[in-house]
């Protein structure tokens, strides 16, 4: 479905799309269509790199966590890391299926 819409451009703008479209050999209508196309898309990418970029910061953190928890610890790094996800309590005994609430996977 295809929706008419009113936009209000200053003329130089409105001047520069008309010779665009001009240039192209398409209409007004077309060049504003693919401009908008362009800014939802851009706006989308934008959004899902901030998404990525808080992922990466919070697996950072957890990364710091680990490294912290190692430090002080003398258990092996991956008994450590099975208690962290929440696979294997602090004496290293397996954590039943049924209280695995699944932290960190």
């Amino acid at each position: 479905m295809v929706v008419r819409v009113t936009v209000t451009l200053p003329e130089a703008l409105l001047s520069e799309l008309d010779e665009i479209a001009s240039d192209e050999g398409v209409t007004r209508s077309d060049v504003v269509r693919e401009a908008a196309r362009g800014y939802v898309t851009s706006r989308s990418a934008a959004s899902e790199a901030r998404e990525r970029g808080a992922a990466v910061r919070e697996g950072l953190s957890w990364l710091e966590d680990v490294a912290r928890r190692t430090d002080s610890d003398a258990r092996d790094s991956l008994d450590v890391l099975r208690e962290i996800r929440g696979t294997r309590d602090m004496t290293g005994a397996p954590i039943p299926p049924e209280r695995d609430e699944g932290v960190g996977r």
